[in-house]
């Protein structure tokens, strides 16, 4: 039986809600404010979820949304929430989209559960235009010499995907892009981790109810993460 990921665990999502990631929808409002999309520009929220950056796209800022995500459980809990966006199943690594064909892109706690992050960030490069937007929010390690090892386990732990924020940042400038930002937003990570710790007891605790809690502890020991925001601008020349 294949790994239920994290972020469509019972255990999570009692903490999270429909937003699971750290801050919830808190980072996505403060690119949105830096990005400054005109209404009706065409965004991709790759790694879609359950949908509440969807929602927050759509409704609140008029832009013309379209949801990613691999998982057809969560794609299903999108339209029974009422998501009026575009949805569509696919990976980020091979995007089922055109040649420059957003204004941005979204990729939010999702880069460190793909396997090939490279891949995607060329896909993600690929369907922007030029001078388009990407919005990457995830996990990184703090801890220096961390080497970044796919388990071949895609989607379960952001944990495993983690990387050191100098590596993060040459992988997207060679895909094409211009870094504008990196915000260290660690204080939303320690927060999650605090409502989790309330919830279970302790993080031990909740580590052990989805099995392996042993071993993400030593992953989270060996590369201390944090949580970043990144911004960035496809190159208006290749």
């Amino acid at each position: 039986m294949e790994p239920i990921p994290l972020y469509e665990t019972r255990a999570m999502r009692a903490v999270t809600g429909p937003g699971p990631r750290p801050g919830g929808t808190e980072l996505t409002r403060r690119a949105l404010a830096v990005c400054g999309f005109s209404a009706g520009a065409m965004v991709l929220d790759a790694g879609c979820g359950p949908g509440a950056t969807l929602t927050l796209l759509d409704r609140e800022y008029g832009l013309r949304a379209t949801g990613l995500d691999p998982s057809p459980r969560l794609l299903d809990e999108c339209r029974a929430s009422g998501v009026e966006a575009a949805l569509i199943s696919g990976r980020a690594e091979d995007l089922p989209l055109a040649d420059e064909t957003a204004d941005g892109v979204f990729c939010e706690c999702v880069l460190s559960l793909i396997v090939e992050p490279e891949a995607a960030l060329r896909e993600f490069a690929r369907v922007l235009k030029p001078g388009g937007r990407l919005v990457i929010s995830d996990l990184y390690a703090r801890n220096q010499g961390v080497v970044f090892a796919p388990t071949r386990r895609p989607g379960t732990c952001c944990l495993e995907g983690v990387r050191e924020r100098e590596a993060i940042l040459a992988s997207v400038s060679s895909a094409g892009f211009d870094v504008i930002a990196w915000e260290d937003h660690s204080p939303l990570l320690k927060q999650l981790a605090a409502r989790l710790v309330f919830e279970h007891g302790s993080l031990s605790a909740f580590w052990e109810t989805l099995g392996g809690g042993r071993e993400t502890e030593r992953l989270a020991r060996r590369t201390r993460p944090g949580y970043y925001l990144l911004l960035a601008r496809k190159g208006t020349q290749e």
